[in-house]
């Protein structure tokens, strides 16, 4: 299983604490270099969100990310922290089978707001590749969510 990173996922996420709604907006782009090549069943792709952050809001805008239509995933959350206590959920944004990235679209998350104490992962978790993969696809991923700040 290898962890695909978004461009911004290795870096510090801004947190200002003051109770304001934020956007976060990253990407990983897949396919043949530049792209980070073709995720496997099991892989995951992993965006950044900052401790702090009370989540309110997701949405992934995806292209067309399979040649044929085996692409399916879930989408779900894990600790930054790989010694960390906070249990990971696979499927709390977006149950297993999502299909979007087989031809392209817009999957608009729908959830109970959670708030991260700790630095997350949004991960599309994979359960089927991709048959192929035809260009250089993106997946972009829109967060929106309350600047709260940890305890």
């Amino acid at each position: 299983m290898a962890s695909i990173k978004a461009l911004k996922a290795t870096a510090p996420q801004f947190m200002d604490n003051d109770g304001r709604a934020h956007y976060n907006t990253d990407k990983v782009i897949l396919g043949a270099a530049p792209g980070l090549g073709v995720p496997a069943a099991g892989d995951t792709i992993d965006f950044r969100i900052p401790g702090g952050a009370q989540v309110a809001s997701l949405a992934l805008q995806i292209d067309d990310c399979d040649t044929g239509a085996a692409f399916v995933f879930s989408v779900g959350y894990r600790p930054v922290d790989p010694n960390s206590s906070l249990a990971p959920n696979a499927t709390y944004f977006a149950a297993a089978g999502q299909t979007t990235g087989q031809a392209g679209g817009r999957l608009v998350c729908a959830f109970k707001p959670i708030k991260f104490e700790e630095d997350v992962y949004v991960q599309l978790v994979v359960g089927t590749a991709p048959a192929g993969i035809a260009g250089n696809p993106e997946i972009h991923m829109i967060a929106g969510y309350n600047c709260v700040g940890q305890k």
